[in-house]
């Protein structure tokens, strides 16, 4: 899925935006605060509880909110732990906004490489 040029993805992975990715329609965050806030948001030294969970939820969302707010954007590039994801992307569709998640395959010259975005629920 490319955006059509006009739109662009928002990051909220805890990695800045490679070229490729930008290429994709993917651009970092408007906040150097707000990037560094969803760094730790999405690091757990242990595991979580529940509630954990849902507060680094409601933060995430609420930064791709302001983030959207800015920019226009309703599309949202997630990365995150497995037990995360759901609850996520539940929140983000319920905001409508769309969450999507790279579809990489592997190469024998580069490693990884991006050939897509996919809605991610």
């Amino acid at each position: 899925m490319k955006t059509d040029g006009n739109e662009h993805v928002i990051n909220l992975t805890k990695f800045k935006v490679t070229p490729e990715l930008a290429g994709f329609g993917v651009r970092d965050l408007t906040s150097w605060k707000d990037f560094q806030e969803i760094r730790g948001l999405l690091f757990y030294p242990d595991p979580p509880t529940q509630k954990q969970i849902d507060q680094r939820v409601e933060r995430l969302t609420a930064i791709a909110l302001r983030e959207a707010k800015k920019t226009g954007s309703t599309q949202v590039l997630v990365s995150c732990p497995p037990w995360m994801m759901s609850p996520l992307c539940k929140e983000l569709l319920y905001l409508n906004m769309q969450p999507v998640v790279s579809f990489t395959k592997s190469t024998n010259d580069k490693g990884m490489t991006v050939i897509s975005l996919v809605n991610a629920a």
